[in-house]
């Protein structure tokens, strides 16, 4: 049914077209095409594939520093070493902060002035009782009562003093454990130590870079789609990632920037892969994307625009 329309479209472009010798093969095709088209009443929405180069990034990248100057007493992780999230890795020597930690642990865990202040509030309430009950038969005075009970009032406060600052010594100690704790260096997720900057014994000031933690079990893929490619991409949609050596995985979009860059007409497209294949992060990759034709021309003639969703992956064709 096509090859007889392609065959009637070019006739019918021999009779309008005029024939020469060295065009006449052309007028024919070009003709027979023009005629399946017309015939056909429009153009199938054909799938493309578009593929642009991005830079596969680590999920994770981190420089981890103490907060505080000192000297490092011992690094407890080597290059290349797989770690846990919480795994100590390199630790401060500070003698002087431990031993105020355990000073403030000793006043934390010290009930003593407050069984003290129970204890005289105790005695002054049976003074109290006393010096009433004598009041009671005149043999104490109003003032020696009123006296009495201003001494219980003033206890039951020094009680509550008391119980005040053992409540402040239990948070000094934990500002000195999180203290003692800053001069340890813990994994903040799991990962693999890629650098080593010092060595123990080595002092270092406040913030500066002792390892590099990155997390390669999965990647960030960052492609600077053009803007018409973008603006029909969607969030959870799959794209296939070929890195430059290796075998090609499927990776899912996860954000799509809303601002573009006039400059070069394009907009951000981040891309998640879990690594199975052990890509090495930091490499060229390429990104192809999915799509479909957007302009077509319908039996009546008239153009129109279709927006078509992508379909969720490359292969998901093949599979159905």
């Amino acid at each position: 049914m096509f090859i007889r329309k392609i065959v009637t479209g070019g006739i019918l472009a021999m009779l309008c077209a005029p024939f020469t010798a060295g065009d006449g093969c052309a007028a024919i095709v070009v003709g027979g095409v023009l005629g399946a088209f017309c015939a056909s009443g429009g153009m199938a929405r054909a799938n493309t594939t578009a593929s642009y180069p991005a830079v596969a990034k680590p999920w994770r990248d981190v420089n981890l520093s103490f907060s505080r100057p000192g000297r490092v007493a011992r690094i407890l992780a080597h290059r290349g070493q797989v770690v846990k999230a919480g795994q100590l890795l390199a630790e401060e020597n500070d003698p002087q902060q431990k031993i105020a930690a355990q000073l403030a642990k000793l006043t934390a865990e010290s009930t003593l002035r407050i069984q003290a202040a129970r204890a005289e509030l105790a005695q002054d309430q049976v003074a109290l009782k006393r010096t009433q009950w004598a009041a009671s038969r005149n043999a104490a005075t109003v003032f020696e009562v009123q006296r009495a009970k201003l001494k219980v009032t003033i206890d039951k406060l020094s009680l509550q003093l008391a119980e005040l600052k053992h409540q402040h010594d239990q948070l000094a100690w934990r500002a000195a454990k999180l203290a003692v704790q800053r001069r340890r260096m813990r994994a903040p997720f799991h990962g693999v130590i890629e650098d080593r900057f010092i060595d123990a014994g080595k002092s270092v000031n406040a913030f500066a870079k002792v390892l590099q933690l990155v997390q390669v079990d999965r990647l960030r893929i960052f492609v600077p789609a053009p803007l018409p490619t973008a603006m029909g991409l969607r969030i959870g949609q799959r794209a296939l990632v070929a890195p430059a050596a290796g075998e090609a995985s499927r990776g899912r979009v996860i954000w799509i920037a809303q601002v573009a860059d006039s400059a070069s007409n394009t907009l951000m497209v981040e891309i998640r892969l879990n690594n199975k294949n052990h890509v090495p992060a930091g490499q060229q990759v390429r990104v192809t994307f999915r799509q479909a034709a957007a302009s077509m021309t319908n039996k009546h003639g008239s153009g129109s625009t279709v927006a078509e969703k992508l379909p969720a992956q490359a292969g998901e064709r093949t599979q159905r």
